[in-house]
């Protein structure tokens, strides 16, 4: 993905953002980047952090379908891609990404024989709680139809992006979160 460099008037406009918190619809993401301060994580103390880029590694990301298949054991990374530092606000931006999911068949259900996760309870996960029992192709679809059905720009302030519930339900009963 090719992110250009904006000015710091068009940063602000889009709430410092290219692209606001999310999870990734898939089992994981691997993310190979240049050493740009852009990529961050929201941690469990609800905090964005920056991810440090590091000389010859890959960020890997878990993502919906993996986390649904493990019962949320292993959870989606949230994450966003913000505008970067000052020192490097001049640089276009350039991610390879390599988005894996399962096959098209696949029921995104907790493995059901795990002794670990029979042991700690994780039997069950968003789409089975509301009695769905989606493959990966389902999944794919409703997400994608979600993200594509936007019609209009978010309202923005700060970094939070406000769409109305109808744009971010996926399925009946599950809506796709925007982390701010």
């Amino acid at each position: 993905m090719h992110y250009a460099a904006r000015s710091i008037e068009e940063n602000k406009a889009v709430g410092e953002l290219y692209s606001a918190g999310h999870t990734d619809l898939g089992s994981i993401t691997l993310l190979f980047r240049q050493p740009i301060a852009v990529l961050q994580i929201l941690n469990s103390q609800n905090k964005w952090k920056w991810v440090k880029p590091r000389d010859a590694t890959i960020t890997i990301n878990i993502c919906d379908a993996l986390s649904a298949m493990t019962g949320g054991y292993l959870k989606s990374s949230i994450h966003r891609v913000h505008a970067p530092p000052d020192d490097q606000a001049y640089i276009d931006r350039l991610g390879v990404l390599f988005f894996a999911r399962p096959n098209n068949h696949v029921v995104l259900e907790p493995i059901d024989n795990s002794p670990l996760m029979k042991r700690m309870g994780l039997e069950s996960n968003d789409f089975t709680r509301l009695g769905k029992h989606l493959t990966m192709e389902e999944w794919v679809r409703a997400k994608q139809t979600m993200q594509q059905r936007r019609t209009r720009a978010p309202k923005i302030e700060g970094t939070k992006y406000e769409y109305t519930a109808s744009e971010r339900e996926i399925i009946p009963g599950l809506q796709a979160q925007v982390y701010a």
